[in-house]
């Protein structure tokens, strides 16, 4: 088709990404952000870090914001993902993709809250207080802590990721949230075997609650064989948008771009050797391999058929009305 009514709607949409794992601070990633045309992104800073080091790490972003400030700055509200829009810098939300940093200890996520961490994931891969990640042996459910954990964050407003919990895990977040919760970056089982997908029962339950799930764009999460192109993650979005609606489906790339190898290797540890060869092999979605490349999924959604409403909800309004709906409705 012709790119330029896709460009004019890209340029004109705002565009999140709702889980981009990146180094954010190789100057490199923030380039490719704003040659992707992205508004805003939920920023992983922690995962399995302990309080010391997760507190270190948001000092490290808070001067990454004061140096690059005509780049990048904080997003704690919606209007803070307008304004950066209506600036030309790219908007990053604070996540931890896990809650062991708040080391057992419930008045820690108010800290947080307060310096600006907006989206938590209840568990990465493995156990912890809060439950179980898909890689756990035994996936016994949220614990009472982990109930106690999910109560705290809708009463803060902060919203609760599920992406790397396990089935039971999973359900039972999304039972007891008094708010919509968030898939940021999961794919249907359906497409790819794997733990970290997630089944067409979580996805739905995830929907009637006004949850909204990112497609990640991991081809080993993607397809069967483990190879995937930018074709194969458009069927991801269309299969997620005939199974829950359009109002429920976003972009989650699960990005990586520029990360040391040494924190990969901890972010990958404790997966099976065969997952790891699957991911290792192929790395990348060809046509998708960088945030750089988001103008291109404007282009393929309108291609497939999407109007301009729906491709503005998929690329971004979705988790705008999340965000707003979690964030704000104390």
């Amino acid at each position: 088709m012709n790119q330029q009514p896709a460009m004019k709607l890209h340029e004109e949409a705002i565009v999140i990404d709702g889980l981009n794992a990146s180094y954010f601070f190789n100057d490199t990633v923030l380039h490719r952000i704003k040659a992707g045309g992205v508004t805003a992104f939920n920023g992983t800073i922690a995962a399995w870090h302990n309080l010391h080091e997760t507190m270190s790490l948001i000092a490290d972003y808070y001067h990454l914001f004061e140096k690059h400030r005509d780049q990048i700055m904080q997003v704690r509200t919606g209007e803070d993902i307008r304004k950066a829009k209506s600036e030309g810098r790219a908007g990053m939300i604070l996540g931890l993709q896990d809650t062991i940093p708040i080391e057992g200890n419930l008045r820690m996520l108010a800290v947080y809250h307060g310096l600006g961490v907006k989206i938590i994931q209840l568990t990465y891969n493995h156990e912890n207080p809060a439950g179980f990640g898909c890689m756990a042996p035994e996936d016994k459910g949220l614990t009472p802590f982990g109930r106690e954990v999910v109560a705290e964050m809708n009463r803060l407003g902060i919203l609760i990721d599920l992406s790397h919990c396990g089935p039971r895990t999973t359900m039972e977040g999304i039972e007891a949230s008094g708010s919509p919760v968030a898939f940021t970056h999961a794919n249907p089982v359906s497409l790819a075997e794997s733990p970290r997908n997630k089944s067409d029962q979580a996805f739905k339950a995830l929907a009637a609650r006004g949850g909204v799930a990112g497609v990640v764009a991991l081809p080993a999460w993607l397809t069967r064989h483990g190879k995937a192109s930018l074709d194969d993650y458009l069927t991801g979005i269309d299969y997620l948008v005939n199974l829950i609606g359009v109002d429920h489906v976003g972009i989650g790339t699960d990005f990586m771009e520029e990360m040391p190898e040494h924190v990969m290797a901890e972010a990958l540890k404790g997966i099976s050797e065969e997952n790891l060869q699957r991911y290792y092999s192929n790395k990348t979605v060809e046509g998708f391999e960088s945030v750089s490349n988001f103008p291109k999924l404007t282009e393929g959604l309108l291609s497939r058929g999407y109007g301009p409403g729906d491709v503005k909800k998929i690329i971004g309004g979705n988790w705008l009305r999340l965000y707003e709906e979690v964030w704000e409705k104390r």
